[in-house]
């Protein structure tokens, strides 16, 4: 189960169903499950496919995974990959042809990224934030209303991309190994740190303009400051500070991911 990294797969699936929610439009049960299926499994598929093209860095980044340890074939590890792929395929096909075009131009892009922009540098850093948003905007599509979606999308895509940064800040070694020419490999740590905070601070800056447009009720507005601004905040303090709290500060912004799902269903209720 680890090779699929549940967690990140039910994440994604919630996304999905946080998107539709916020359409404040009927849910048809069987679909909403459909879509959240489709995006588990999709997701699940890419992060068997990012361990497969990752076996030598990971050797030194990661050794105990799977792949790297010896303990999974990599024609196996690959064989999975693609089962989970066609699975969520198929499934989004029994939704509609623009929910099965958004799930086969992910399954694309995975497959660039993880064999030629993971190695680009900071483009690569901004396709998986493009995907850790696309969720929330395939639950509004299935509920034609993308565009309920488009701040979901907007936090999502700004906690992923500073994550991705600290992530590849974590990584150098392996990826001088694996000819990854990342950020923090060509512009260094400290640099890497500054675009990073500052792609905080403009997610702290943008948390309160749901509120303030009337998208988002009052108990958004409290708990979009307490669980995810002021632990941003403590992240940001700690990381000019000290290089040292990067691993930590990447723990902090999974958990934000997981906190910012219960605080965007509250933002349903005005």
């Amino acid at each position: 189960m680890t090779i699929i990294r549940p967690l990140n797969g039910l994440i994604g699936a919630i996304s999905v169903f946080i998107g539709a929610f916020l359409t404040h439009t009927p849910l048809n049960p069987i679909q909403v499950l459909f879509a959240c299926l489709v995006c588990f499994f999709i997701i699940s598929a890419g992060n068997v496919l990012n361990d497969y093209a990752d076996i030598e860095i990971d050797k030194i980044n990661k050794p105990k995974t799977l792949i790297a340890s010896g303990k999974l074939k990599p024609n196996q590890a690959l064989g999975i990959s693609i089962i989970l792929f066609v699975i969520g395929l198929a499934l989004s096909i029994k939704l509609s042809s623009s929910m099965f075009l958004i799930a086969i131009s992910t399954c694309l892009l995975l497959f660039l990224y993880n064999f030629n922009f993971k190695k680009a540098g900071i483009s690569g850093n901004l396709l998986v934030a493009f995907l850790g948003g696309l969720p929330f905007v395939y639950g509004g599509v299935l509920q034609n209303n993308w565009t309920a979606t488009i701040p979901p999308f907007l936090f999502a895509f700004l906690l992923h991309f500073a994550r991705e940064l600290l992530k590849d800040i974590q990584d150098i070694n392996g990826d001088k190994v694996g000819n990854a020419v990342s950020f923090p490999i060509k512009y260094g740590i400290k640099p890497s740190i500054r675009l990073t905070v500052s792609i905080l601070t403009i997610l702290v800056l943008f948390t309160p303009l749901p509120f303030l447009l009337n998208l988002y009720g009052f108990s958004y507005l409290i708990t979009v400051i307490l669980f995810i601004d002021l632990p941003i905040l403590f992240l940001i303090y700690k990381l000019l500070k000290n290089n040292s709290f990067v691993p930590t500060a990447c723990n902090i912004l999974k958990f934000n991911m997981l906190m910012g799902l219960v605080v965007l269903a509250l933002g349903y209720y005005k």
